[in-house]
């Protein structure tokens, strides 16, 4: 006997379609879930609608917010890119500054040891 295998993808697409097969079967077995799933379908179908009816009536409103709403954003990031920018100045600035206090600091020290030092000329 030979046996016949199919890839891990290939059988669980054939288990899944059988289920379904048979759901679709029940449904339709039973009036009312047949009219249960037709009335499911046409509010479906009818909320569609209202919202093709409420874009198409409302189109211009919408773009014109959808604009304002583009031009806040790049607003905002523009802000937030020059705060940043600032952040990243001030940062350096300490960064330098520090380095200078230290450098200062090691030369204020340097000399109070020299001063500290006998004097050999002396």
């Amino acid at each position: 006997m030979m046996k016949k295998s199919c890839s891990k993808g290939s059988c669980t697409s054939l288990v899944l379609g059988g289920i379904a097969v048979i759901g679709i079967a029940a449904v339709l077995s039973k009036k009312e879930w047949r009219d249960q799933v037709c009335q499911e379908v046409k509010n479906v179908k009818d909320s569609t609608a209202e919202a093709f009816v409420f874009i198409r009536d409302n189109r211009e409103e919408i773009i014109e917010q959808a604009k304002e709403t583009a031009n806040e954003v790049s607003i905002i990031v523009s802000d937030l890119s020059a705060d940043i920018k600032r952040l990243t100045d001030t940062a350096n600035h300490i960064r330098l500054s520090s380095r200078e206090a230290i450098e200062s600091a090691k030369e204020a020290a340097f000399e109070v040891k020299q001063l500290k030092k006998p004097h050999l000329d002396e």
